[in-house]
C-alpha cells in the first residue's frame, strides 16, 4: 500500500491578501476560473440543448422566415446563451434541408486610451467583452465545427420551406 498520497493539480485562483499589488493577469485569472468552472457544471451535470423556450416557429401567412421565440440554451462547450427576445430569421438562400443552429459568441467592445510606453504613445483596448448569440443554417445536424445547439430541421417541399415537427430537439436536463 502506499502511504504517499497522490496529489493531481486541477487548477489555481488568486488567493488575494492585504497590500497585496494586483495585475491585469491576477483578474483575468480569477475570471476565467469562474467561468471554466460554470462551464464545467453546465455541460457535466446539464448537458447541452435548450433550457427553456427556444421554440421554432412558422404562421401560416409566412413564407419569408421563421421565428424563434426567447429562451435560454446551453451549447456543447457549457456557455450559456440567453435569447431575450423573439428573432425572425429569414429563409436560406440555398440548400433543401437545413439545420437552424444556435451559437454563443462574444467580441472585444467599448475601446479606450491606455498609456503606452513612451515611445509606443496611447493604445487603444477594449475595455469590455459582449456577449451574444448568433443564429445560423447548417446543412449538418452535428457539425463537429460547431458547438452550437440545433434548434429545428427545415426541408424544402415543393418550393416552400417547413419545419419538421418530428426532428427531436435535443434538452439539456434540469
Amino acid at each position: 500500500m502506499n502511504e504517499k498520497p497522490i496529489e493531481i493539480p486541477l487548477r489555481k485562483r488568486p488567493n488575494y491578501a492585504h497590500g497585496m499589488v494586483l495585475g491585469v493577469e491576477d483578474f483575468q485569472q480569477e475570471f476565467s476560473y469562474f467561468m471554466d468552472r460554470l462551464r464545467f457544471h453546465n455541460r457535466e451535470l446539464h448537458g447541452y440543448g435548450t433550457v427553456s423556450g427556444l421554440e421554432v416557429s412558422m404562421p401560416q401567412e409566412e413564407t419569408e422566415s421563421i421565428t424563434l421565440n426567447a429562451g435560454v440554451g446551453i451549447d456543447r462547450l457549457g456557455n450559456e446563451i440567453f435569447l431575450p427576445a423573439a428573432v425572425r430569421c429569414p429563409f436560406p438562400d440555398k440548400g433543401d434541408i437545413v439545420y437552424l443552429v444556435l451559437s454563443w459568441a462574444e467580441r472585444d467592445t467599448d475601446f479606450v486610451p491606455v498609456k503606452g510606453s513612451e515611445t509606443e504613445g496611447d493604445q487603444m483596448v477594449p475595455s469590455r467583452v459582449e456577449e451574444y448569440a448568433v443564429l445560423n443554417y447548417d446543412l449538418e445536424q452535428d457539425n463537429p465545427n460547431s458547438s452550437g445547439v440545433v434548434l429545428a430541421h427545415l426541408k424544402k417541399v415543393r418550393g416552400q420551406w417547413k419545419i419538421d415537427k418530428k426532428f427531436p430537439v435535443r434538452r439539456a436536463s434540469s
